[in-house]
């Protein structure tokens, strides 16, 4: 007796295997409540319409921000069938896999509902895969070049030793204008874009890497005192650090005129020969902007006039003010005027005086390298004037 209890338990125990295993082998997910059941079926087909098997379609049930991911296969004619215990308005979203293929990522979600059924195939393409060699301008082999494709940015392919790649996987869908990147140590960047082809092709692209110069420096001043906030330019720009210290990474080879220039300071350039790699160090010195012109200030002077018995008099002027500094000046700071001798005032504007109040009129203007104008003096009760006249446009019309 206790013998026939023992086989019983066991073939009782196998029997559950055999369900449990049928469960999880079967592609199908089975829900726990059949009263809830929806089902969503379908393909996975390539471009030409041909079934794909053994394709993964992952599938994620979300229902209200609870989420859960699953997977079921494709069979042998590319089918797949999905059964799962849901509450109302459960969404459900896919990503479908399958080796030799492009990763599909079906944008939007379905909401299911008990009982719902849904028919829905999916469309999955072969990626593109691009080839090529990748050498300098003398038709040498570049190994370890770095090599980026749009679509899959997160990965980066090397050349060998012979200067050959391969970059597969790339996703039509994502971009059909493919573009590629090539990069190298001591190399100017290569960049092509707009490369034309179809999914499932295989393009090859030769590339010829340019030679690059790194260069760097230091700006200092006709002491030896750095330079710092010093633009250099080379084919590429840098600004000097605290320690008058440049560094400009990958401009072309060859002849080249580096300048470099700094507020207070007079532009230099060089002219020199860059060799392919960090082995171009120049030194710039710059001089003192020597500034020891001052501004010139000029006037103008437009009538007021008044009508009396029929007769017009001029009862005051209008005064404008004009400074200007030479060409290669440290620019016109401040500009002062004073009436009578009385304080001196910033000039911002016409002022307007009025006769007999006004006797004499004195003003000047210092540039900002420290340099003063000597004082421009009108002197109306004696007539006489002293200093740079008039400016372009007087006339007696305000």
């Amino acid at each position: 007796m206790q013998t026939s209890i023992k086989w019983i338990i066991r073939l009782s125990t196998l029997s559950l295997c055999f369900i449990l295993f049928g469960i999880m082998y079967s592609g199908v997910s089975y829900a726990a409540d059949p009263s809830n059941q929806a089902s969503v079926s379908g393909k996975v087909i390539d471009r030409q319409g041909l079934p794909v098997k053994d394709a993964t379609v992952k599938y994620w049930l979300n229902y209200r921000g609870d989420t859960s991911e699953k997977s079921v296969k494709t069979d042998g004619n590319g089918r797949y069938r999905i059964i799962e215990s849901v509450e109302d308005n459960t969404d459900i979203t896919f990503v479908i896999e399958a080796e030799g293929y492009v990763t599909y990522r079906h944008y939007g979600s379905y909401g299911l509902s008990g009982g719902e059924q849904i028919q829905l195939d999916f469309h999955i393409y072969e990626p593109i895969t691009i080839v090529g060699t990748v050498k300098d301008q003398a038709g040498r082999p570049v190994p370890d070049a770095r090599i980026k494709v749009t679509s899959v940015f997160d990965r980066i392919v090397k050349t060998d030793q012979q200067g050959r790649y391969a970059v597969t996987g790339i996703d039509y869908a994502y971009n059909p204008n493919i573009a590629i990147w090539v990069d190298a140590d001591d190399y100017m960047l290569y960049e092509q874009d707009r490369l034309s082809v179809r999914e499932g092709g295989t393009l090859r692209v030769d590339v010829v890497l340019a030679e690059a110069a790194h260069v760097r420096g230091k700006v200092v001043d006709e002491s030896g005192n750095p330079v710092s906030g010093a633009k250099v330019n080379a084919g590429g720009s840098a600004t000097t650090d605290a320690q008058g210290n440049y560094l400009i990474k990958r401009v072309p080879t060859g002849a080249r005129t580096i300048t470099g220039e700094a507020t207070g300071y007079l532009k230099t350039s060089l002219s020199v020969t860059l060799v392919k790699g960090d082995h171009n160090t120049f030194n710039i010195v710059l001089k003192k902007d020597a500034d020891i012109t001052p501004p010139v200030t000029k006037y103008r002077l437009v009538p007021i006039t008044d009508t009396v018995n029929g007769k017009i008099y001029i009862k005051g002027f209008t005064f404008r003010l004009q400074a200007t500094d030479e060409v290669k000046g440290s620019g016109v700071k401040t500009t002062q005027y004073r009436i009578n001798g009385g304080e001196w005032k910033n000039y911002e504007g016409p002022v307007k005086f009025y006769a007999p109040d006004v006797k004499v009129v004195e003003y000047y203007s210092t540039d900002v390298a420290g340099n003063q104008e000597k004082y421009n003096k009108m002197d109306f009760v004696n007539g006489t004037f002293e200093g740079n006249g008039t400016f372009e446009g007087e006339s007696y019309d305000d």
